[in-house]
């Protein structure tokens, strides 16, 4: 594991040494310490955690380093310190990839990018959500469940007293005819109990 300093792999990330300590600081890129407390970086695995954990910058191209001035090349073939770096960088991605090829497993960690997209995708799904339940287009299944519970309740306590209206509407019914219709009425609920319950 060929170690390089942190001013190196700004020079080969092409950002400034604050941007590589940083990341090693929050994690993004593997420090390694020496006995003196100096933080080397791993040059074979550094474009790929640099690629993998930090957020590329959308509609900006690289920055030259401070100081540098670009110039045109002044023979034919002859590339410009910014195309040098470029293609040392896509060297240097394509070794990694292949090292990183053979040592993933089946269980990828996704980039973060597409973390991030994971994320605001299920932030616009919740969101969604919550439109449909204040536009009472979704109704939480706690209150269906108890609204249920109450009309099946009313609908028991109504039909349970079919035999006493009976007795009132048709004064004629005697106590066993009253009793017959209450087993009956009583048969049938518990019928349906049983049904609900398979």
């Amino acid at each position: 594991m060929p170690l390089i300093t942190q001013s190196e792999a700004a020079r080969l990330l092409d950002v400034s040494k604050q941007a590589v300590h940083k990341a090693v600081v929050s994690g993004r890129l593997t420090g390694h310490s020496d006995s003196k407390g100096r933080v080397f970086i791993d040059s074979l695995t550094m474009r790929e955690e640099w690629d993998r954990n930090t957020q590329k910058r959308i509609g900006r191209g690289p920055k030259p380093p401070a100081g540098t001035i670009e110039r045109t090349p002044k023979r034919p073939g002859e590339l410009t310190p910014q195309e040098r770096r470029d293609q040392q960088a896509d060297q240097e991605v394509a070794a990694s990839a292949t090292s990183a090829n053979l040592a993933r497993t089946t269980e990828d960690i996704p980039d973060y990018n597409e973390s991030r997209a994971r994320t605001e995708h299920l932030k616009a799904e919740l969101l969604e959500l919550e439109r449909k339940e204040k536009e009472r287009i979704l109704v939480k299944a706690e209150e269906v469940e108890a609204k249920w519970v109450e009309i099946i309740t009313m609908a028991r306590t109504k039909i349970l007293g079919i035999p006493t209206k009976a007795k009132q509407r048709i004064p004629d019914l005697d106590t066993d005819a009253i009793s017959l219709l209450d087993d009956i009425v009583r048969e049938t609920l518990e019928d349906l109990a049983a049904k609900s319950d398979t």
